[in-house]
């Protein structure tokens, strides 16, 4: 590993130390300070290096019956739709979409008909989230051409044991969008509690303002983030570290992508001045800190063409105050500039603590393969598809999830219409340790999307967020997974919720399931201190 970093690890473990108020070191301890710190992180780096040659995934899709030969497979989104714990996969298609309910064993059931999901159009997204905080997870889906999108009401099993069914509410709802759209996001913009939808769409952008018993409001144009364009993939992220919630979106045929910067519940177009200046055939959208200094940073997916001016896809790094970025693609190693760039997702497959990301390229018979980048936490990365047995097909959407509960993220591709989709369990090994974190919002939505978690271990600080929709349409679990590396202690759990407050949570053992529900009392800033008690209560099985 390269000095440079080891030295930045002992800088922020000084950092730590004088943050805490702990009684200064003197010159001599602070050297002896650095050397350990510059000798722990190269050992951490042999073991990365050493994990990296470790990741093993197998392909189940025979066995998970996900594949849909011949079958146009756009995106797909996880969720826990049963509440049973463990992820479901929703799948949009050109024809009737799937959703496969998960019965464990990597074993799947395909039950769209039956839960009244099947909507057969040209569907090319969907997000999961709970609308109504009612306690389950609601759907999105997003159409492309003719007919509107869909929204569908999680109305719960019918009958004990019975299939958990869902109820159209599009019209009800007052989200009659028939525009084209392909990508789709829950947020809550405003911080009331409540879960809006962002969708980019062919023609004006929309925001549908939930106002409460599942209607909807598009308030869009009075927010001045209806900008038309060839909308493509929408992520919501939090770039400036305010509490709110910021919208980066991607578009194509050389319309900009867009960067609104969430004032309070009001946006301003910050694309140009941000450096966010790419154009091309733009596709999908990600937001995630590659590079762990705890801001984040955005990814964006485009097609090479003939037009003036055809562009690789950008890795922008967030300089902080997410209001300047400079795209690093070039000396990240993450280019792929001869890929048909569709979709994106990211998650930490080796449990290392650091990020690593997946882009699919399709559409295009002279498109390079999909790409697994694998971070090197030198703020490069490395191909390493060849661990998934290779990913040289039409790949579409992206996303990933731990769908056997063991503690590391598996990942599934769907495929275009002459290859199948593919789902590969993450058999990986390694001696690293994981927290995985499912959020329950009261004051905030009950999914707790757009929560922003920093877990600080001995070793190092990592920041995620409770995410509805990346990439082209497509999302990962809502359980947020932490790959923690070589640590031996998580120190504190920091959580601020959507609502607001933040809370602090102590004492948090390593390697296990924990369910967070938000505290009842809240100020600014709020600190719960040492929570071990509650923590056991709350501690999913």
């Amino acid at each position: 590993m390269a000095p440079t970093s080891a030295l930045r690890l002992a800088n922020a473990m000084n950092e730590q130390t004088e943050t805490h108020s702990r009684p200064g070191p003197n010159v001599g301890e602070r050297i002896c300070r650095v050397l350990l710190a510059a000798a722990l992180f190269l050992s951490l780096g042999t073991r990365a290096a050493e994990a990296a040659t470790d990741l093993i995934f197998t392909d189940i899709t025979s066995l998970a019956g996900v594949a849909l030969p011949n079958t146009l497979n756009e995106s797909l989104a996880w969720g826990d739709i049963d509440g049973d714990g463990d992820q479901d996969l929703y799948l949009t298609n050109n024809g009737a979409n799937k959703l496969f309910r998960n019965e464990g064993g990597g074993v799947f059931t395909e039950i769209a008909a039956a839960a009244g999901v099947d909507h057969a159009g040209f569907s090319v997204g969907a997000a999961f989230g709970d609308l109504d905080n009612d306690g389950d997870v609601d759907l999105y889906v997003v159409s492309f051409g003719s007919g509107p999108d869909v929204l569908y009401r999680n109305d719960g099993p019918i009958g004990l044991g019975g299939v958990t069914v869902f109820s159209d509410q599009t019209v009800a709802a007052g989200t009659t969008n028939e525009s084209s759209s392909r990508g789709v996001g829950l947020l809550d913009y405003d911080r009331d509690g409540l879960l809006d939808i962002y969708v980019n769409a062919i023609g004006p952008d929309i925001l549908y303002r939930n106002q409460g018993n599942f209607q909807f409001t598009n308030v869009a144009p009075a927010l001045g983030v209806d900008t038309v364009g060839l909308g493509v993939g929408v992520v919501a992220t939090d770039l400036d570290n305010n509490g709110w919630v910021d919208i980066f979106t991607g578009n194509r045929s050389h319309d900009l992508n867009r960067l609104y910067l969430n004032n309070g519940g009001t946006f301003a177009d910050l694309t140009l001045s941000a450096g966010i200046d790419q154009v091309g055939l733009g596709m999908g959208v990600l937001s995630f800190d590659y590079d762990n200094d705890l801001d984040f940073d955005l990814y964006w997916t485009s097609w090479p063409g003939t037009e003036p001016l055809p562009r690789p896809n950008a890795l922008y790094e967030n300089l902080g105050g997410g209001t300047s970025f400079a795209d690093v693609a070039a000396s990240s190693g993450t280019l792929d500039p001869d890929g048909w760039g569709i979709s994106c997702n990211a998650g930490d497959v080796n449990n290392d603590g650091w990020e690593d990301f997946f882009v699919t390229n399709g559409f295009d018979a002279g498109s390079t393969p999909n790409v697994l980048f694998l971070n090197n936490t030198d703020s490069t990365f490395s191909d390493v598809t060849f661990e998934l047995g290779g990913a040289d097909f039409d790949g579409r959407g992206v996303a990933f999830a731990d769908i056997d509960n063991d503690g590391d993220l598996d990942l599934c591709v769907t495929g275009g219409p002459n290859d199948d989709t593919r789902l590969w369990r993450n058999d990986s090994i390694n001696s690293f340790h994981w927290i995985t974190l499912t959020l329950e919002g009261v004051l905030s939505n009950r999914s707790a999307i757009g929560a922003r978690i920093e877990v600080e271990t001995d070793t190092e600080i990592v920041v995620k967020e409770v995410s509805s929709g990346a990439g082209r349409g497509s999302q990962n679990s809502l359980p947020v997974e932490f790959g923690l590396g070589m640590a031996t202690e998580i120190q504190e759990i920091r959580i601020r919720w959507p609502h607001g407050a933040t809370e602090v949570l102590t004492n948090v053992a390593m390697d296990q399931f924990l369910t967070v529900v938000e505290t009842a009392i809240f100020t600014d800033d709020f600190e719960s201190g040492d929570t071990s008690t509650w923590q056991q209560a709350v501690n999913s099985p």
